[in-house]
């Protein structure tokens, strides 16, 4: 299937599962035909883990049996992917799909393979998150618990302001588990009135606009120009699928961000398209007039 997906550079079958998936009872990250049919759907339906990445001076790489030691797992310096396993047990879950574990990492043995995969996996995270059973979410980092000041959410580490999160909230059908230790809710009772309501906002935003269906262009790029990401380039690959792009390009870090733009213009629908075209209030100033170049965006 992952060898029919691209062509002209393209990624013509985004509606893909992932390449790999973390079997919690055998503790094991396996290829996904490898996991155990689901009688009725056919197919495999893991969790996703949505999580705040932590600044490199507070998190570790280490190697795992869990992958098979292929690359570095990087993963708050206070977390233990034990522990993490042992919460989504408790869930429920059977299959989860984590990016550090089931997304080839840097300084892994096969550098080479790690680039060749990601312009296929990378582009289509936001399909793990659409068809995945259920989504949990780690706000305050991968496996710890719940803690946001008022200065949490100006900082370029908080899940309200990474790039790659506002494609994880795209689950539309299936409910979200919010993994805070505390619970959510208790959490938020003992949280001062002004931090409650802004924290109650920001994800019933996202849950309309985004979870919806209901996006257009200008919601997802106003929402995009909010976040910010460690490569420039991943904030216009992380509105592939909020711009319901059929087809989607190929991702290449080293690409020039105005590449990118391009690329993923052509590859939205005639809808996504009018918009840029109708609402925007200038002649776009790079290589396109009818629409805004990235930097306008």
């Amino acid at each position: 299937m992952r060898r029919d997906a691209f062509a002209d550079d393209r990624i013509v079958c985004s509606y893909l599962p992932p390449r790999r998936v973390w079997v919690l009872y055998s503790n094991r990250v396996v290829p996904r035909w490898v996991a155990k049919w689901e009688p009725r759907l056919q197919t495999p339906v893991p969790w996703g883990i949505s999580h705040a990445w932590m600044d490199e001076k507070d998190r570790s790489d280490s190697f795992t049996p869990i992958n098979g030691s292929e690359w570095p797992v990087p993963i708050p310096k206070d977390a233990h992917l034990d522990l993490i396993r042992i919460e989504m047990l408790n869930l429920g879950a059977e299959y989860v799909w984590l990016d550090v574990l089931c997304l080839r990492q840097k300084g892994g043995q096969r550098e080479d393979l790690r680039a060749e995969e990601w312009k296929l996996d990378v582009p289509t995270i936001g399909r793990v998150y659409q068809m995945a059973e259920k989504v949990a979410y780690y706000f305050s980092g991968l496996g710890r618990p719940f803690s946001m000041r008022e200065s949490d959410f100006e900082s370029d580490r908080c899940w309200f302001r990474r790039a790659w999160t506002l494609q994880e909230m795209t689950q539309t059908t299936h409910p979200i588990t919010v993994l805070l230790r505390p619970d959510l809710h208790a959490m938020l009772r003992i949280m001062e009135e002004g931090m409650r309501t802004r924290i109650e906002t920001q994800l019933s935003s996202l849950r309309d606009s985004i979870m919806s269906g209901s996006s257009n262009t200008l919601d997802a790029l106003s929402e995009m120009q909010k976040r910010v990401s460690t490569n420039p380039v991943d904030r216009i690959v992380g509105l592939a699928y909020l711009l319901s792009a059929t087809q989607i390009p190929a991702y290449y870090e080293e690409q020039s961000e105005e590449d990118a733009w391009t690329s993923l213009v052509n590859s939205m629908s005639m809808r996504y398209q009018a918009c840029l075209f109708f609402s925007y209030p200038e002649p776009g100033s790079g290589n396109k007039v009818w629409r805004p170049s990235w930097k306008q965006v």
